[in-house]
């Protein structure tokens, strides 16, 4: 009896220290979780300091620990190079974790494959998060925020402008609730409002960061936000504005140089016609020659503003420079990767359905397994009974035969529709490499084509001259342009007359005076164009 008593106060004991010690681990973990909030690389070396002792411990503080370390990393901005890692704290805490650790897991799950450019999946794991997020009501309200500010930026880059919009909606509601940074949310939603051509909607979210950078008087941590605003508000040409972000800038892109702060100053310079200073940023970005879409960007300002004065020696030079780096950046197939991605996020939130449908045919298979099964059982018990009830035997054979022919019917017509809706998916994705376009023109159409190969000046007559041999040629595309459009301007009627003749992006770049982004957005919006006219 005596040993027993020893034996079970050493078991008791020997619980209490591996209690005491997880909780002396996990104690640890949480101040330096604190720390990290505020210094990451500070809270990094404080946890490597651990890692030793802390492959003793208890399966559940080894992968706390781990977490850790992945949030740490996500706060420094080190880049993931796989997903092995979270992979494994998925699996572990689905199993053993509570409500906010899955809220973590996942958020942190969706930042790993956001920086390994995996947009689908970044997408399915934000959301899961958010899923336990909306379900806890004592949730990360932080996280939570972060999270509506990574699916506005994910849903931005496939150019799903409107959730990015509903994105950046919610964030700026939990940036409220937690009393948080709300420049951000509303540059995100100015942002984004901007690309889906609503200029009046994009200003006001603009002022509200600007009002809210001055009136906390932090205009000296939020630099990038007032250099963001000083090249949005220039590219809206409300220059007042502009220059008042612009009084409040500090730091000097040509002395620390940056490349988009040297191209939003040239923006806000070319704007208000001081073309020297626009000059002098253009070139600082050429010369470093590091960042090709604002060195192509500059490039092209440069050609544009040497044209317009005239100087043909300097507008030659950087019409090649521009030619060339066009070629290098391939803008038109960048864009074919970006609508890629949004169709295969596309696709891969149909793998649900397709999944819900594998699932409802084995459910069918199985009950036709058990109807068979039940049917072979009453066909022995019926037999059995043959003599005595013949008649009553036949009725219920032939009531089970109709039971499996009905089945058998469900059964097929699930599959068929399962084949219809994989069919579909493949289909899909062949049509983004498909052109419906014809080739077929007239000889004005083929001139102003092979034209478009090179910059060139279209003057009203040559205008003209396309109209009328696009509407000879498509009789009917003049009307569904009234009809799709209502009320349009000269440039967006020349994009669509462009676009119905088959030329690319680049190519409506060369002809037009439009800058990149907007020809990028007319062409999305009004795609419509490039279906047949007698198909609407």
């Amino acid at each position: 009896m005596m040993r027993f008593i020893l034996r079970l106060v050493f078991v008791l004991v020997i619980f209490e220290l591996v209690a005491c010690s997880n909780n002396h681990s996990l104690g640890k973990l949480d101040q330096i979780k604190t720390i990290g909030d505020r210094n990451p690389d500070k809270a990094i070396v404080m946890l490597d300091s651990l890692e030793i002792g802390i492959r003793d411990e208890s399966e559940y503080v080894k992968h706390k620990y781990d977490l850790l370390r992945i949030r740490l990393n996500d706060k420094a901005y080190k880049t993931p190079t796989s997903d092995i890692m979270i992979k494994q704290l998925m699996e572990y805490f689905e199993k053993e974790g509570s409500t906010a650790e899955k809220q973590e897991v996942y958020f942190y799950a969706g930042s790993t494959y956001r920086d390994l450019h995996d947009t689908p999946r970044a997408l399915e794991h934000f959301f899961k998060s958010l899923d336990y997020a909306l379900e806890f009501e004592s949730c990360d309200s932080i996280m939570l925020r972060n999270t509506y500010s990574n699916l506005n930026y994910l849903y931005y880059g496939v150019q799903n402008y409107s959730d990015a919009a509903e994105m950046a909606a919610k964030e700026l509601d939990m940036a409220r609730k937690t009393k948080s940074d709300l420049v951000v949310p509303y540059m995100h939603l100015g942002s984004t409002y901007l690309a889906m051509d609503s200029a009046r909607l994009a200003e006001v979210n603009f002022d509200s960061a600007y009002a809210h950078i001055i009136r906390d008087d932090v205009a000296a941590s939020e630099q990038t936000s007032l250099i963001y605003l000083l090249n949005d508000y220039s590219e809206l040409k409300k220059m007042s504005k502009a220059k008042a972000c612009l009084e409040h800038i500090t730091t000097d892109p040509l002395k620390e140089f940056s490349a988009f702060p040297c191209m939003a100053f040239a923006q806000y310079y070319i704007s208000t016609g001081k073309t020297d200073s626009a000059a002098v940023y253009c070139k600082r970005i050429l010369d470093d020659g590091t960042d090709l879409i604002n060195m192509y960007d500059a490039a092209k300002l440069l050609y544009r503003m040497y044209t317009r004065v005239g100087d043909t020696r300097n507008a030659s030079q950087y019409a090649t420079v521009f030619m060339e780096l066009s070629d290098s950046l391939d803008f038109g197939k960048r864009q074919e990767m970006a609508a890629t991605v949004n169709n295969e996020y596309q696709y891969h939130l149909d793998q649900r359905k397709e999944q819900q449908l594998r699932d409802e045919k084995e459910r069918y298979k199985h009950t036709l397994v058990i109807v068979s099964l039940v049917a072979l059982l009453l066909a022995f018990v019926f037999y059995a009974l043959y003599a005595r009830r013949r008649n009553k035997h036949l009725k219920e054979l032939l009531r089970v035969n109709s039971e499996l022919s009905e089945y058998e019917e469900e059964l097929k017509a699930k599959e068929r529709e399962l084949n219809e809706k994989m069919n579909q998916n493949k289909t899909f994705i062949k049509l983004l490499h498909q052109s419906e376009f014809e080739e077929k023109a007239e000889d004005v159409i083929h001139a102003i084509r092979q034209s478009a190969t090179g910059r060139r000046v279209m003057e009203p007559a040559d205008w003209k001259q396309l109209y009328q041999a696009v509407d000879d040629l498509y009789p009917a595309f003049k009307d569904r342009l009234l009809k799709e459009l209502g009320s349009f301007t000269e440039q967006q009627m020349q994009v669509c007359y462009l676009m119905r003749i088959g030329l690319s992006k680049p190519q409506i770049q060369n002809m037009t005076d439009l800058s990149r982004a907007t020809i990028w957005r007319w062409v999305k919006k009004y795609d419509w164009v490039l279906t047949p006219d007698d198909i609407q």
